[in-house]
């Protein structure tokens, strides 16, 4: 199960690459960080691939390993939020240009240091800490202040996305798919704030929960699930209708020449 999950998280990698050279090749500012969207969702995915039980048993995770996980998580998130920012702007006004919009810079500069400082959190929290490599690493270290505050940021970039992601699609005209988006959205908060939850009962209570505890794993299924078909299902109604508004042109255009040939025989 490992490898396949692993070899499609690759996968991922690629495309998302081939999509940002695309958007590079093209100048389009949007593409290229929907590309890095998805190469570092891959990537953050790939990463975590250890903590999937692989025969009954979960791998240990070093704390290396950990900081990576939340850095690409963020630089994900960042590319996702800043890629709706984009979209939400071009929508707003077709005709102007994304490169060089103060408005839509001011905004991307707001949210790039935001990001930058929210993985220099992670990685000064975790560091100089030396924690054994672990499988269930909140249960264990979630009584130090700094796993405290690496758990918090690493939640906040996980509903942040997907909340401005579900709120970005269903405030849209994209038809009654987008509810499937907006789905996911809600689960990936709902997500986050169970972890908020998991993290505080641990810290403050003493109470364990595990970080792969069957609410947490839930949400983030769903989540994970909603976003993805509904962005999918979404991206294949966009992709049917252009065929079909271009069959109609087509037709349209066929019966055009056909009568123009019946009333012109020597055109």
């Amino acid at each position: 199960m490992n490898t396949l999950l692993g070899a499609l998280a690759w996968t991922g990698v690629a495309l998302g690459i081939l999509i940002a050279l695309r958007g590079g090749w093209y100048r389009r500012a949007t593409t290229i960080v929907f590309g890095v969207c998805i190469t570092f969702y891959c990537l953050t995915g790939e990463n975590y691939l250890a903590l999937v039980p692989e025969d009954g048993v979960r791998h240990l995770m070093t704390t290396a390993e950990r900081m990576w996980g939340a850095t690409s998580a963020v630089l994900a998130g960042c590319a996702l939020v800043g890629a709706l920012i984009a979209i939400r702007r071009n929508s707003l006004d077709p005709d102007g240009d994304e490169w060089t919009d103060p408005e839509l810079h001011q905004r991307v500069m707001i949210l790039v240091l935001g990001a930058a400082a929210s993985v220099a959190v992670i990685n000064m929290t975790l560091v100089h800490a030396d924690f054994p490599p672990s499988a269930n690493f909140l249960t264990e270290y979630g009584d130090h202040f700094n796993v405290v505050l690496y758990e918090a940021v690493f939640a906040i970039w996980i509903g942040l996305p997907a909340g401005f992601l579900g709120w970005t699609v269903v405030r849209s005209e994209l038809g009654p798919l987008r509810y499937l988006v907006g789905l996911g959205g809600l689960f990936g908060v709902g997500w986050a704030a169970w972890k908020f939850v998991g993290t505080a009962l641990i810290w403050i209570a003493d109470i364990p929960i595990a970080e792969t505890s069957p609410v947490s794993v839930t949400l983030g299924l769903l989540a994970l699930g909603f976003c993805v078909a509904g962005s999918l299902l979404l991206s294949v109604e966009a992709a049917f209708q252009v065929w079909r508004a271009g069959r109609t042109y087509r037709t349209a255009r066929a019966l055009e020449d056909r009568r123009l040939r019946r009333h012109n025989p020597a055109a």
